[in-house]
Order: C-alpha cells, then structure tokens, then sequence
C-alpha cells in the first residue's frame, strides 16, 4: 500500500505534463490555404481606398455649406467609387442596395457598402464598411464621419450589405 500512493502520484505527474490536442479530434490543424492567384486589388489598391475616403471626412452634407458642396450619403459612395476604380454605380440607395453580391454582416469586408433603414420601413442610408465594426457615411447633421455599427441607432436599423470590390 505504501507503494501504491507514489506510484499514483507519479503516474498522475507524467499523464499531466503529456501533450495532448483539446477541443478537436484527428490531426494537427494546418492553416487554411487562400488563392491569391486572381485577387483584383493589393494592399497598395485598398491603402489608395482609405485616402480617398479620409479625404471625405468632415465634409458637409449637400446644401449645408456656402464654401464648399456638400454630398449626400448616396453621393459620397458613388464619388468614392468613381475615383478609387471608375465603378459607376447607381445614383439612389435603393438601386445602389441592388448592385454587387450581399455581403453578410459576420463576414463584412473593408469596402463593403453597408445598408439602413432610415426612413420608415425602406433602405434610404448607405456608408462604407471600413473595418473594425465601424463605416464611413454622409450623416445630414455633421457631414461625412465615421459611425460605429453597434450604436444603438445603427444597429436597429441595419438593413444589409453588398460587396462591390471583388
């Protein structure tokens, strides 16, 4: 008997200082392999994209500046477009919500346009996903600003996405 309890103990020592795999079964876990093959734009295409944006902050909205012309959030997606890659893209909310393929809000990416409902039941607010939960749009009271997607107004009013740059 004496015997027996530093034998435990030294089997109980060994089994814990063992490596084993938790929470998956099988093999060892290999990275994803991504095909980079046919991707459109680089680093440098999307660092491009970010300056055309901050290019935009603090802009007034349409009609609220004698110096300067304001946009409209419709405006200021389609402007951004324009000169980051000449993508024309419709001039309303509602045909811009049609254009690209969804983009689920899990799975957003830097340049997604982001949808909301603004207006009773029908989209009528779009901005551009810029990562970190967070968009850049034209709000009618401060101009063009960056909003967080989880603000309680936003995020009641999240209406979809669609992924434009492929």
């Amino acid at each position: 008997m004496n015997r027996l309890i530093p034998t435990l103990l030294a089997l109980m020592l060994i089994a814990a200082c063992t490596p084993h795999p938790r929470y998956r079964t099988g093999g060892e876990e290999r990275p994803p392999v991504i095909d980079q093959s046919n991707a459109k734009y680089t680093t440098n295409d999307y660092i491009r994209l970010g300056q055309i944006l901050q290019s935009y902050l603090g802009k007034p909205y349409r009609g609220r500046s004698q110096w300067e012309d304001g946009v409209d959030c419709s405006h200021f997606v389609r402007s951004v477009f324009k000169k980051f890659d000449k993508t024309q893209l419709p001039r309303t909310v509602a045909e811009q919500f049609k254009v690209g393929r969804s983009a689920h809000f899990n799975h957003l990416a830097y340049g997604d346009l982001v949808f909301y409902k603004t207006e009773r039941n029908r989209v009528s607010h779009v901005g551009i996903y810029v990562g970190d939960n967070s968009f850049i749009h034209a709000s009618t009271s401060r101009g063009v600003i960056i909003s967080g997607m989880s603000e309680k107004y936003w995020a009641q009013r999240f209406a979809g996405a669609r992924r434009i740059l492929e």
